[in-house]
C-alpha cells in the first residue's frame, strides 16, 4: 500500500511539472507574440518615413489625367534628406528649399509647416502625391 501512495504521488508530481511546463511554454510564445506586434508597429512609422527619404523624380504632374507640368517642373528633381530638409531642383535651374513632414499616419506630406500634400502612394520604387488648389482642381505628382 505504500508502494502504490508513493507511486501516485510521484505521477501527480510529474503530471503537474509537465502541465507547468506547457503553461510556461504557453505563456513564453505569447509574450514573443506580443513583443512582435509591438515592434512591428513601430518599425512601419520609420519604414514609411524612410521610404520618402531618397532623390525622387518628377515622372507626371496632372490635373484631371491631363498633363499640367511645365518645361521647368519636367524630370525635377525632388530631394527629401533624413533630417527633414528638402530641395527641388528644376530643369530651369531655380531651386526651392524647406523643411518636410510626414504625418504619423503617413497620409499627409507637408511642407515648410504650409502646404500639405495626401499621400496616394508610398513605396520604394514610386512617390504619388495629390493636392487640391483652388479652382485648378486635384493636382497629383507622380514620382520615380
Amino acid at each position: 500500500m505504500l508502494i502504490k501512495a508513493e507511486f501516485c504521488i510521484k505521477l501527480i508530481l510529474t503530471l503537474n511539472t509537465r502541465n507547468m511546463k506547457k503553461i510556461n511554454y504557453l505563456l513564453l510564445i505569447t509574450v514573443v507574440a506580443l513583443s512582435g506586434f509591438l515592434f512591428t508597429s513601430c518599425e512601419k512609422e520609420k519604414t514609411e518615413v524612410n521610404m520618402i527619404v531618397r532623390n525622387w523624380t518628377l515622372e507626371s504632374k496632372t490635373v484631371a489625367g491631363l498633363d499640367v507640368a511645365t518645361n521647368c517642373e519636367t524630370n525635377s528633381k525632388w530631394n527629401f534628406k533624413a533630417d527633414g530638409t528638402y530641395a527641388i531642383y528644376d530643369a530651369c535651374e531655380e531651386t526651392q528649399t524647406g523643411t518636410w513632414k510626414l504625418a504619423d499616419d503617413a497620409k499627409t506630406l507637408t511642407l515648410n509647416n504650409l502646404t500639405a500634400y495626401q499621400v496616394i502612394e508610398n513605396s520604394a520604387l514610386k512617390l504619388v502625391i495629390e493636392m487640391q488648389v483652388g479652382e485648378i482642381g486635384l493636382v497629383r505628382w507622380t514620382f520615380k
